[in-house]
């Protein structure tokens, strides 16, 4: 491989590694404690400052619908670094559990994102998605993705396939010295690629994702024959979408049995095309 190649590919690893590393050094693992018969040693550990029973003290008044209560046990586990707690406590927002005038609840999920934690990652992605923001913050939401989808979460990887294939921020016009602006730039190949790894482990919504792409030839030649595949794949694994698609009960019999007998001829399985297989070949 070229030393310029490698230089470049070791450049846009240290710069994406800044976007990962956001107060990881301060991050607290703990196992939650649900005994309920125990919450009176868990509190006084938690008043003298334990981390971790602060956590599982902040879920048992959760559990009995005390939520300032556990609004301000979760905020000082998450302040000392307990990913979890910052998690559950902009749940305890987005749920309206809580008032929140001022975006607690995003303060709080992008902490547990900043610290590694998937479900917050995903979380922030569908915020974007919903209500699209400037390019660094698409790239900072691309970046969390891609590392969820390479540690093989199937939801990551199919927000990151959208994401690739979706642009309302104006990405495609990012200078072409912003390295991790250009590696998150529109790339059809790459939202094949992202698409294809969520739809052979069963998302559904990945596999309308291709079916669409093989129907309207994003990315790919059309193929109806995949496209009507991954539909039936997407069907059995519930995607009500795929199920009106693919009735033909306003249809005549006749048409039905002709549908059905050519549909018996089709010797194929569904299969990612072969643009979204060579996306990271080199």
């Amino acid at each position: 491989m070229p030393a310029r190649l490698i230089a470049r590919r070791s450049l846009f690893a240290c710069l994406l590694a800044l976007f990962a590393s956001t107060c990881q050094a301060a991050v607290v693992e703990c196992s939650l404690n649900t005994d309920r018969s125990q919450f009176g040693s868990q509190l006084e550990l938690a008043i003298d400052g334990d981390a971790c029973a602060q956590f599982s003290v902040g879920f048992l008044f959760y559990t009995q619908q005390e939520y300032e209560q556990s609004r301000l046990w979760y905020a000082s586990a998450a302040e000392q670094g307990v990913t979890r707690a910052a998690f559950e406590l902009a749940l305890l927002y987005r749920d309206q559990l809580l008032d929140d005038p001022g975006a607690e609840r995003v303060r709080w999920m992008n902490m547990a994102a900043e610290q590694g934690l998937v479900h917050a990652q995903i979380e922030l992605a569908i915020d974007y998605m919903e209500n699209p923001g400037d390019s660094a913050e698409r790239v900072r939401v691309m970046s969390w993705l891609e590392q969820a989808a390479q540690q093989g979460d199937v939801k990551a990887m199919y927000l990151l396939g959208w994401l690739y294939g979706n642009d309302a921020s104006g990405v495609q016009d990012m200078a072409s010295d912003d390295e991790l602006g250009m590696h998150f730039s529109l790339a059809d190949d790459k939202a094949l690629y992202w698409t294809c790894q969520a739809a052979e482990r069963d998302d559904a919504d990945a596999q309308m994702s291709l079916s669409d792409a093989y129907s309207y030839g994003r990315g790919t030649r059309v193929n109806q024959v995949q496209r009507r595949l991954w539909l039936e794949r997407a069907a059995s694994n519930g995607s009500e979408e795929a199920r009106q698609w693919l009735d033909t009960s306003d249809m005549a019999w006749y048409s039905r049995l002709e549908r059905w007998v050519k549909w018996q001829l089709v010797d194929e399985t569904a299969r990612c095309p072969d643009e979204a297989m060579a996306a990271f070949s080199e």
